[in-house]
């Protein structure tokens, strides 16, 4: 069953697409659930499959795929951009708030 946080990445991703959102709103939505299923103690691969699969792209890359040039619609690079972003937010530093003194 999606959750909230889900359903915000699957929306983002339809708007960033059609022309109704922005790639910044998609982008936040992406770094927002990455965390969430990091705190959840969910694997980089788990991570990549999970917000794959919540906008509906495909699980296997063909030898077309791995070639920039190949496919340079919007669709795709706003598909890799967000793969990026959620492999960079995976791996970056944790951080941390501090409360105002």
């Amino acid at each position: 069953m999606p959750n909230r946080l889900e359903d915000d990445v699957r929306n983002a991703f339809e708007r960033a697409n059609d022309g109704t959102g922005s790639p910044d709103e998609l982008l936040s939505a992406v770094r927002i659930l990455v965390r969430d299923l990091k705190r959840e103690g969910s694997p980089p691969e788990k991570v990549i499959v999970t917000v794959k699969q919540v906008c509906g792209l495909p699980m296997i890359t063909f030898a077309g795929d791995t070639d920039a040039a190949a496919d340079s619609t919007q669709a795709k690079q706003i598909s890799d951009m967000m793969v990026r972003a959620a492999i960079d937010e995976y791996y970056s530093a944790p951080k941390f708030h501090t409360n105002p003194v």
